[in-house]
């Protein structure tokens, strides 16, 4: 029955290459998962590259690990092909039965499940297999029940979880042709690479886009990227009935990247009840298109009466669905750092009290570094930026902090601290 689809979705078993694209940086950190018997889910907002992850994975069993092409199985689950046979995970057995009776595959087998969240209760059949042992799985998905957490409750700490973001200014960079592995690379080419950037704060890093030479068209393709994931993912995933409701708040937000606000106060300014507002903000977390990020403080219960914020998942979003932004050049800074941040999977906070700093970053139950972006260190923001910086230091006892900025660069010393003033390029470069 499914002969046809799974021969389609599997040109490797004909000797044809798979095309993956250019190597992620994240594919060379998944080679070390490939021996663990863990399933390993790879997540992240559509159109970032997952599946493109996933065949990079493949070439790497079938190129380096001299598996044999018909132990590996790779399933595209949003196909329109199985949209009548998604209700029942039953399905997915037949598919992979159907698999085995055609090749007759010996030992291990490598199944690969693409944007599993089509595919109802998938969980069942994956459950069922990995407690057979024998097969090693990888699903890739576009909504956040497949986060670590869920993750764990759904299959029972079975799974590894690993984010997927669009490229990094780093990969951006090798895609253009510039290699920067050594600070040298980087120094030489400085020119090249500071007008890459300024085009990457605008146009972000989703593959298709930094790919795509016209401008015009690129932004056109982040519109229907940012249309798709909320008429197609989020409104009947989460059977949102008032559409101008969820249209006019993220609309606010992606105007209003980094900027304080409340639940109470967004429902006021947008006639929308503030536990709708809240609801509606999980929705965008869940689709991984927007973040949440608190004022840091020891009690989870203090912390829910400070206010949000919130960054893109994309500085591309930013540029063709905000409104009146294209002038605040600071906040497309501090968005890509947001998502740097993100990217490593840094737990992320800001700070506030008698001044702010923009981002802390937790690791276990310790504030680690302390960061503050602007456009640029002058005379008129000194004491605001320095000093958000210096009292986040101060209060969690680092030592060294950072203020990222567009060009500047120099090491101040302020007591016993030492203040790292780099440009944001040259930072995202080296983390």
């Amino acid at each position: 029955m499914f002969e046809k689809f799974i021969a389609e979705q599997n040109p490797h078993w004909r000797n044809v290459p798979l095309e993956a694209g250019y190597l992620r940086e994240v594919t060379t950190e998944l080679k070390k998962f490939m021996s663990a018997r863990q399933i390993v889910a790879l997540v992240g907002i559509r159109r970032c590259g997952k599946s493109t992850v996933a065949k990079q994975i493949i070439n790497h069993l079938l190129h380096d690990k001299k598996v044999k092409p018909e132990n590996i199985l790779f399933l595209n689950l949003e196909s329109p092909l199985l949209a009548r046979y998604k209700t029942d995970p039953a399905n997915l057995q037949r598919i992979y039965e159907e698999y085995l009776a055609a090749l007759n595959p010996g030992g291990k087998t490598y199944v690969f499940l693409d944007e599993v969240q089509f595919f109802s209760d998938w969980q069942v059949f994956v459950k069922s297999l990995y407690e057979k042992g024998g097969v090693k799985f990888f699903v890739t998905g576009s909504n956040s029940r497949l986060l670590s957490s869920e993750m764990a409750t759904i299959l029972s700490g079975r799974s590894i979880t690993k984010n997927i973001s669009p490229f990094s200014f780093r990969e951006v960079l090798k895609v253009k042709g510039l290699n920067v592995e050594r600070k040298m690379d980087a120094a030489a080419n400085e020119a090249k690479v500071v007008r890459f950037f300024r085009n990457y704060l605008k146009t972000g890093g989703f593959p298709e886009v930094v790919l795509e030479k016209s401008k015009e068209l690129g932004k056109e393709i982040l519109t229907n990227y940012y249309k798709n994931i909320l008429y197609q993912d989020i409104v009947p995933r989460f059977e949102v009935k008032k559409m101008r409701e969820i249209e006019n708040l993220l609309l606010y937000l992606f105007s209003n990247i980094g900027q304080d606000y409340s639940y109470n106060s967004l429902g006021k300014y947008l006639k929308i009840q503030d536990k709708t507002v809240k609801e509606y903000i999980s929705f965008f977390e869940k689709s991984f298109l927007l973040f949440e990020v608190s004022n840091y403080q020891y009690s989870i219960k203090k912390q829910e009466n400070y206010p949000k914020r919130s960054y893109s998942a994309d500085n591309g979003f930013i540029n063709v669905v905000s409104f009146s932004f294209s002038e605040n050049f600071g906040r497309f800074l501090e968005n890509s750092v947001f998502i740097a941040l993100l990217a490593k999977g840094k737990e992320i906070f800001y700070h506030r009290e008698k001044f702010e700093c923009d981002f802390l970053v937790k690791e276990k139950t310790k504030i680690i570094e302390a960061i503050q972006v602007t456009k640029e260190l002058a005379l008129t923001n000194e004491k605001r930026e320095l000093g958000g910086l210096l009292e986040a230091m101060e209060k969690y006892k680092l030592k060294t902090g950072f203020i990222l900025t567009e060009n500047q660069e120099e090491e101040r010393r302020i007591g016993n601290k030492r203040i790292h003033i780099v440009p944001v390029w040259k930072w995202l470069l080296e983390k």
